[in-house]
């Protein structure tokens, strides 16, 4: 289901049945296991392209949920978001309730954050793709590239008036590759809706 990552001879890795399990990489035997559906039925299949592992914490996502769970414990970390989880539809300047946004790859950890793609409809009105980067210890959004730029941003002039507000899509689905050394984040990004 996802590349495992080991760190300190523990392999960490999700599940096809939607956990995040941590193994003892000597032995294979189970150091804990987190239920990311927590006791829900899973509707439809969904993909994971694994974890990212950074100091104490193992982040994960599950549909519209990246959760920052405890490395030795797999319990989720209070402190981050609420109660061990931001919800990816808040912060999109949309009535987030009606969105449909969620990532199934990994995010990419840039000093003391963790920069997150989304997965997104390609469909009018859309949900937009913006890449966020969030604090590793509280999940507030520390900064935003709106794929679609906002009013003064950078290729503005490029789309027609006002596409922020009802365009969505352009979406970096597919994860995202760091240079710690250049302080650059590379991304691919879907078509607009």
């Amino acid at each position: 289901q996802s590349n495992p990552i080991i760190v300190d001879g523990v392999l960490y890795a999700t599940t096809p049945k939607m956990h995040v399990i941590a193994l003892d990489a000597r032995t294979g035997r189970e150091v804990w296991k987190f239920d990311l559906t927590r006791g829900e039925t899973i509707q439809r299949r969904f993909r994971h392209r694994g974890v990212t592992v950074y100091k104490d914490r193992v982040f994960v996502t599950y549909r519209n949920l990246l959760w920052a769970l405890d490395r030795k414990t797999g319990q989720p970390i209070q402190k981050f978001g609420d109660d061990g989880h931001v919800d990816l539809r808040k912060g999109l300047d949309r009535p987030f309730e009606s969105l449909s946004v969620s990532a199934s790859s990994p995010g990419v950890i840039f000093e003391d954050m963790i920069v997150m793609g989304s997965t997104v409809p390609e469909t009018l009105p859309g949900a937009p793709g913006d890449i966020r980067a969030y604090d590793v210890n509280t999940g507030a959004i520390r900064w935003t590239l709106h794929t679609i730029p906002h009013p003064g941003e950078f290729g503005y002039d490029t789309w027609p008036a006002d596409a922020w507000k009802v365009n969505g899509g352009a979406n970096a689905w597919a994860g995202l590759s760091v240079d710690p050394q250049l302080g650059m984040i590379f991304a691919a990004t879907g078509s607009a809706s």
